[in-house]
């Protein structure tokens, strides 16, 4: 009879500091459990363009500007769609009482004193199989999609006081260069353009003004070359 009370109580012992070992061993893993840590995705800055700048494209008449919306052509190689102005402004008509060139500078200096602002240019238009879509930055620029759109700049400023003057070349261009015109011909597969011809003018200060070449900013302006 003593020999089973003894096992009972030692059964009892063994028991109770079994348990007592488990639960210690739950509260190890509890505190041995930490939070996931969560790594902080850094927040890419959201663009924001401050530039307002007015541009648009304009015919010259005599003394007076003529704001462009669109024009239709009839594309045969080699030749002349146009010579188009630009100009920092939105009004529809403006009238010079200086040289085109001098009226540009001064109006342009309004907009780009604190600022280093460049003007350029996008062409877009649809092939059969093929949307176009390019940038013009400078006179190197001119010779993208050559086979389709022959473009020149020109410099207004840096010429004034000249009877004729040339298109800028890159020889010419520097940080000081004013793209004050843009003239466009026809090219020897002009006739491959099924649709109308889309030109964007507009100011920029940096490359984050574009997102996949594409422009992002407030300050541009675009006309249409309908094809007859």
């Amino acid at each position: 009879m003593k020999k089973n009370y003894f096992f009972i109580l030692l059964f009892i012992f063994i028991v109770v500091v079994s348990g007592c070992k488990n639960e210690k061993t739950k509260e190890n893993i509890k505190e041995e459990v930490t939070e996931p840590i969560i790594e902080e995705k850094e927040e890419i800055p959201k663009y924001l363009d401050n530039n307002n700048t007015p541009i648009s494209f304009y015919t010259l008449q005599g003394n007076k500007l003529i704001k462009l919306t669109e024009i239709t052509k009839h594309l045969n190689v080699e030749e002349d769609i146009g010579l188009f102005q630009i100009f920092p402004s939105n009004e529809n008509e403006i009238l010079l009482n200086k040289s085109f060139g001098e009226t540009f500078f001064e109006e342009w200096n309004k907009y780009n004193t604190n600022n280093n602002l460049k003007i350029g240019i996008n062409i877009k238009f649809n092939l059969t199989n093929e949307e176009i879509s390019y940038n013009i930055f400078g006179p190197e620029n001119t010779f993208e999609k050559w086979e389709y759109l022959m473009n020149y700049l020109y410099d207004d400023y840096a010429n004034r006081g000249k009877g004729y003057y040339s298109h800028t070349v890159e020889n010419d261009y520097n940080e000081n260069t004013l793209f004050t015109a843009f003239k466009m011909q026809s090219s020897y597969n002009c006739n491959e353009i099924i649709s109308p011809i889309q030109v964007t003018v507009f100011t920029y200060d940096s490359l984050d003004d574009f997102d996949n070449n594409e422009y992002r900013g407030n300050s541009h302006y675009t006309f249409k070359i309908n094809i007859q």
